[in-house]
């Protein structure tokens, strides 16, 4: 494998793995990396190939674990610096520093989310590798302040598959996330059919009273943020916020049970971010969304029984 990627191969990753759960981290911790970076210009899409290259040989070679993490960050930087004069990229010895120091620290975190001992313990010796050559702080900080619960999740179940990326990053027809494959258009329709048959019943009335829950151009503008999310797995930004007359218990279940049945595909954080930035009546509770995105009104089901509009 390459250690360095053509524009080509950065598109065609940044395209299949975005939902990737490692990409994601790494693509929002070392953003600022790449900007001061003016000559390599280390992207975080090669931050994250790597990432995978070094992570795969570590867990194809358990039994001698203890070598491959030894050299790891000699053997990553001289890789990248020969691949480098090789395709003509300018750099400066302290960007390279920093951008394999950038990989060594994403190797890190997945081990230590495989929560095995086995490989946990191994990370002593390449943070001290780190520590040699560049600012600790500057690579763990922005990484450690963007992973999350879905990163340590991922992690367990690449682990498993053992399917691994690092094999498939020479041809880029054939990038596919072993664990969360990416939606094809028709999976995409498919996913777009269920919700919006889920959430039919808002065009409605409320059960107690005439009032239309949602007026057609509101019902309309919410279709389209929900249909948004699933083409970009990107919480569409709303300066006029739409609004409903359903309860706020009652707006934020529903899209509980578009996550837990129709909207798997996008992370749960995703939709409860959904539910801050697209209706009105969220604005004053968005620190309860998250705590309380799974709780059931009691009375759920006699909204879901509302008369048709007339």
């Amino acid at each position: 494998m390459k250690r360095l990627l053509t524009k080509e191969k950065k598109r065609s990753i940044k395209d299949a793995y975005k939902r990737n759960a490692v990409f994601r981290v790494i693509d929002a911790a070392y953003k600022e990396q790449e900007v001061q970076m003016q000559t390599l210009r280390f992207s975080p899409e090669e931050i994250w190939a790597n990432c995978f290259y070094g992570f795969d040989q570590i867990l194809k070679n358990r039994e001698k674990i203890e070598d491959v993490t030894k050299r790891m960050w000699n053997d990553t930087f001289c890789e990248l610096r020969d691949d480098a004069e090789e395709a003509g990229r300018e750099f400066k010895t302290d960007e390279l520093k920093t951008a394999t120091s950038c990989i060594i620290y994403s190797i890190i975190a997945c081990l230590m989310a495989s929560e095995e001992w086995e490989l946990i313990q191994h990370t002593e010796s390449l943070m001290s590798q780190i520590a040699e050559h560049s600012d600790l702080d500057t690579i763990i900080l922005p990484f450690d302040k963007n992973i999350d619960a879905s990163f340590i999740e991922y992690i367990m179940k690449y682990i498993d598959k053992r399917n691994f990326i690092s094999e498939k990053l020479d041809t880029p027809h054939s990038y596919v996330d072993p664990i969360k494959p990416k939606l094809t258009t028709k999976d995409r329709l498919k996913v777009k059919k269920g919700i919006k048959k889920r959430l039919e019943f808002m065009e409605g009335v409320l059960p107690d009273r005439e009032t239309l829950i949602m007026n057609t151009s509101d019902y309309n503008e919410m279709i389209e943020a929900v249909e948004y999310l699933i083409e970009n797995n990107v919480v569409k930004k709303q300066d006029k916020k739409i609004l409903t007359q359903l309860p706020i218990a009652h707006l934020r279940y529903t899209f509980y049970l578009v996550f837990k049945n129709e909207g798997k595909c996008i992370r749960r954080d995703l939709w409860v971010e959904f539910l801050g930035e697209t209706f009105s009546q969220m604005q004053d509770n968005q620190a309860s969304l998250a705590k309380h995105f799974s709780d059931r009104p009691k009375d759920y089901d006699n909204y879901l029984k509302v008369k048709k509009k007339k």
